[in-house]
């Protein structure tokens, strides 16, 4: 049976590796829970966030943009059928005004 016993060296070397990997470990929890490095993370976040969020808003204005003009021209169905939906809302608000203000008179 051979002998499992370690030379000086074997555990020398075992305990350097040992201190070299503490050591790293240790300088890289520093570095991640260090105020700098938590700020620069927040920073790319936000700065992520506000580059993502400005894409987000060049497709909707794109994708709109398209809705009203595409390659034949301007889409006049499409604006009068917003127009159609604007006058609507404005005669709804206006028939719901005058219904209130019927209401008010008659109430007191």
């Amino acid at each position: 049976m051979a002998s499992r016993e370690r030379t000086p060296e074997q555990i020398r070397a075992d305990i350097a590796a040992s201190r070299h990997a503490m050591t790293v470990g240790i300088a890289g929890l520093v570095s991640e829970v260090h105020p700098t490095a938590i700020k620069n993370h927040a920073e790319d976040e936000v700065k992520k966030t506000v580059k993502d969020t400005k894409q987000a808003i060049y497709d909707t204005v794109d994708e709109t943009r398209r809705y009203f003009v595409d390659e034949a021209g301007v889409r006049w169905d499409h604006i009068g059928t917003i127009a159609l939906i604007a006058v609507g809302v404005v005669a709804a608000v206006g028939v719901a005004t005058g219904v209130s203000g019927l209401f008010r008179k008659v109430t007191k």
